[in-house]
């Protein structure tokens, strides 16, 4: 999937996420067209560095422009770039020793019962948390 994107240049090969605007705690992000595994990492690195220096990070990424659904559909690119799954960044956290939750949206991909649209979309969320004496 992320080979096509590239090959068909629906998002960018390289370059880094750029902070819009940014506080203690909080930070929006651009994730300027990049590959979506790249701006989830950028997100989250700056969401850990954040929750461990202010005791909590959240940080928000803007997508590229919402596309027509005609040319999702075809290219499957989803409203943003794929950026792979939503727990594998709660991981990363969890491994930092803080609180992890990583959520996106999709566009419609899925039909609702009786529709001949689709509708509804996955929106993925996933959160994660530390327990004691090693469990998880």
């Amino acid at each position: 999937m992320y080979v096509m994107d590239l090959e068909k240049k629906t998002c960018k090969p390289d370059g880094v996420p750029k902070i819009l605007k940014e506080r203690a705690a909080c930070a929006w992000v651009d994730g300027e067209n990049l590959l979506g595994p790249v701006v989830g990492n950028f997100c989250m690195d700056l969401a850990i560095q954040k929750a461990k220096q202010a005791g909590v990070g959240w940080v928000v990424a803007k997508g590229p422009p919402f596309q027509p659904l005609k040319i999702i559909v075809q290219e499957f690119v989803l409203g943003s770039n794929h950026y792979g799954i939503a727990g594998w960044y709660v991981m990363r956290a969890m491994r930092e020793g803080v609180i992890g939750m990583s959520m996106t949206n999709t566009s419609p991909i899925s039909y609702p019962t009786r529709s001949s649209q689709p509708a509804l979309g996955t929106n993925p969320i996933a959160v994660g948390a530390n327990g004691t004496s090693g469990d998880s």
